[in-house]
């Protein structure tokens, strides 16, 4: 009988001294309470631990003593090695969310009655610009640059009645062209309805190869109107293009005077033309 319970004890005993982890089955010293391999807590644990040991065949103290070891109080998780939960000023950030959520809110309320007194403002200016702008708007279209198509034209000379100075404001490819006079002592001289302030006036060249290779170009030409004060002077190129001349006066005549000019080229073994030609003139004023 003492063998049977020195046997008994020493077998609780070795079982109770190393017990295993429940988290990682590692075996730990009973003592600890916490494992030391995965740092799991042993407490609730040594019911599985003594669960083999019959109560029967134990002595009173050895009872005794595992039911005070299965009698132990759960044990609040901050007794354990767990951080106390951080109150509102601790964690970090927390017056950040605090201040956000007390700003957010202002600067829309700011905003939304700044934009109300900006749109208010805008309302207020476009009114203004409305009223002032309608007198100018029709006076700027009154003085609205257009061209003027003179009522009669004159010139040195036509080389017929098909090329005379009524096609340089026709709209058509047809050109005038002088008497042979190659451009020396040409002039025309346009005649409108009314006075006008002029502007602009344009030039063009014959646009049809054969004629613009051929003939004779203006080249320094002399701007004058009835007001005999009154004098621009312009070079213009030999070429194809459209050539602005602008100036600025008030007159119901113009007068070009041809001072020099291009002369024309041969074409293909012909001799070049004697002919000064322009294919259009246009006049632009207001």
């Amino acid at each position: 009988m003492l063998l049977y319970y020195f046997i008994i004890n020493r077998v609780t005993e070795e079982k109770l001294e190393n017990i295993n982890c429940k988290g990682c089955q590692a075996t730990v010293d009973k003592n600890l309470e916490f494992c030391s391999s995965c740092g799991e807590w042993l407490g609730l644990k040594l019911e599985e631990t003594v669960e083999d040991v019959s109560v029967e065949n134990t002595s009173e103290a050895k009872r005794m003593r595992i039911e005070k070891l299965l009698d132990l109080p759960v044990k609040p998780l901050s007794n354990y090695g767990a951080t106390n939960l951080p109150n509102r000023k601790e964690v970090p950030g927390i017056r950040a969310v605090f201040f956000l959520a007390l700003i957010v809110p202002l600067i829309a309320g700011a905003s939304f009655f700044y934009n109300n007194r900006v749109a208010d403002e805008v309302i207020e200016e476009i009114s203004v610009i409305e009223q002032t702008t309608i007198p100018s708007t029709s006076t700027t279209i009154e003085g609205k640059l257009k061209f003027f198509k003179p009522i009669s034209c004159t010139s040195s000379s036509n080389f017929n009645d098909d090329f005379s100075c009524n096609n340089l404001y026709d709209g058509s490819p047809s050109t005038w062209q002088d008497a042979q006079q190659s451009c020396e002592n040409a002039f025309l001289e346009f005649e409108f309805d009314r006075p006008v302030t002029w502007d602009t006036i344009i030039i063009q060249n014959a646009e049809k190869s054969t004629t613009f290779i051929k003939n004779f170009k203006i080249r320094d030409i002399n701007i004058t109107t009835e007001n005999p004060d009154f004098n621009v002077e312009k070079e213009l190129q030999n070429n194809q293009s459209q050539q602005w001349v602008s100036f600025d006066t008030t007159s119901s005549k113009i007068r070009i005077d041809v001072v020099s000019a291009y002369p024309g080229q041969e074409l293909s073994g012909q001799k070049p033309f004697k002919e000064c030609a322009i294919q259009e003139i246009s006049f632009l004023g207001r």
